[in-house]
């Protein structure tokens, strides 16, 4: 196997020299298929530091963006991520000498961050996304699809859970979020689609139901959230269409909610999602008091943070336990880089969004406009997501968040034509 694994590395080497967007293609099978293999397992260097698989593909792409950028890094840097990692190193510092290998592993999450800065790197135009992002729709259906027939008793392929050899499924609550990107660029872009309007339509709808029956309360806030910020940004008719959109896909997700009994939460999915602004629920109550002790954290080290590997163990009151996951990305962060770097990350989230809205400004209602507020709306999502699970330091998610981030970025610096401006 690591002979195997080897030969593949050699491969992707010789892409990133000669074609870093093929290894794009790649990362994205490999976070999507259900086994994992390609993304999660692990390799041994230098005897004893284990590396997944897919932080050695983002490697490759991280060079493969260097030696072939189309525009200087100093375009596609942001000063406020320059400083977040600065008080990320400072952290990672702080915890190397008492932590170890635990304040590099929990720094290393922060490693999908370079796919904001390598897509404007890799690609010129934004007309080179299109093949990517209808690979990336195809493949998130595909998969979605082989998941369902396990959770249906079809296929087998949930064994692999049972087996060890999987973490997560695209079905199994907040990975779910990447079912919620197609539904939601295709309901964003359905007016630039000029043939076949119906398969679009029915994987959107496809997807909305998947992500629905994840489960995942913070998944549903997700796209209630961007599907309004979806509607605020479409012009006077798209706003129709979408509230009428939405308004069906309520009713029939209502209706298909009640009796759609999901075992791991021991509830139907209308319960799942009516507890929603319960306090003493289970997993709400579990996350109140993860939250209360991240802020308490956080009042204790509020200029520097906690170094990174520090436990951040809470006690479960209504369960008489200890966890460890405070399942709020914003907290987390705050509590490992302090607020001075809490205030840079979220000083680097403002200003994709504020640029993107400005770029949108520039595009009129051209394709390329419905296209930017899809990517945007997606962001928002995961943005919306990351305040009740993990988004942007999950490892089989990150780099498509950030990878969303990039794509904002090369939005940005592309010039829109006079063809384009007049678009409609």
């Amino acid at each position: 196997m690591k002979f195997t694994v080897e030969i593949c590395v050699a491969i992707g080497l010789i892409l990133a020299f000669i074609r870093p967007k093929w290894l794009l293609y790649f990362l994205i099978f490999s976070l999507l298929e259900p086994s994992r293999s390609f993304s999660l397992e692990n390799y041994v260097i230098l005897g004893t530091v284990n590396v997944k698989y897919y932080e050695i593909t983002l490697t490759l792409i991280y060079f493969g963006a260097l030696w072939n950028q189309k525009r200087s890094i100093k375009e596609c840097l942001p000063i406020s991520l320059v400083v977040f990692l600065l008080f990320a190193l400072i952290s990672l510092w702080r915890g190397n000498s008492i932590y170890g290998e635990s304040a590099f592993n929990q720094f290393r999450t922060l490693y999908s961050l370079g796919m904001c800065v390598a897509i404007p790197l890799i690609f010129k135009e934004t007309s080179e996304l299109r093949p990517l992002t209808i690979f990336f729709f195809i493949v998130t259906m595909i998969m979605g699809f082989i998941e369902l027939l396990g959770v249906v008793g079809i296929n087998k392929i949930n064994q692999l859970v049972m087996n060890g050899n999987r973490y997560t499924s695209l079905l199994s609550a907040s990975q779910g979020a990447m079912l919620a990107m197609p539904y939601i660029f295709i309901l964003s872009n359905f007016r630039n689609i000029k043939k076949f309007k119906v398969i679009p339509a029915l994987g959107g709808i496809y997807c909305f139901i998947l992500a629905v029956i994840t489960g995942s309360r913070g998944v549903l806030l997700g796209l209630i959230g961007s599907t309004a910020g979806l509607a605020f940004l479409m012009p006077l008719r798209k706003k129709i269409t979408i509230v009428i959109v939405i308004a069906l896909l309520g009713f029939f997700s209502y209706l298909f909610t009640k009796p759609y009994y999901i075992e791991r939460y021991g509830m139907t999915l209308a319960e799942r999602f009516s507890s929603i602004i319960s306090a003493h629920e289970g997993s709400a109550r579990w996350r109140l008091d993860a939250w209360s002790q991240m802020i308490t954290d956080i009042k204790d080290r509020p200029f520097f943070g906690s170094p990174f590997g520090t436990p951040s163990t809470f006690y479960v009151f209504y369960a008489g336990m200890e966890e460890q996951a405070p399942h709020n990305e914003y907290l987390k962060i705050a509590r490992d880089t302090g607020l001075i770097g809490f205030s840079a990350f979220i000083w680097f989230l403002l200003g994709i969004f504020l640029s993107g809205f400005k770029k949108l400004r520039k595009f009129g209602e051209s394709k390329k406009y419905f296209e930017l507020v899809g990517y945007i709306m997606c962001l928002l999502f995961h943005v919306i997501t990351a305040m009740f699970t993990q988004a942007f330091t999950t490892m089989d998610r990150s780099p498509v968040v950030w990878a969303l981030a990039g794509v904002i970025m090369l939005y940005v610096l592309s010039n829109p034509t006079n063809t384009e401006r007049k678009e409609a």
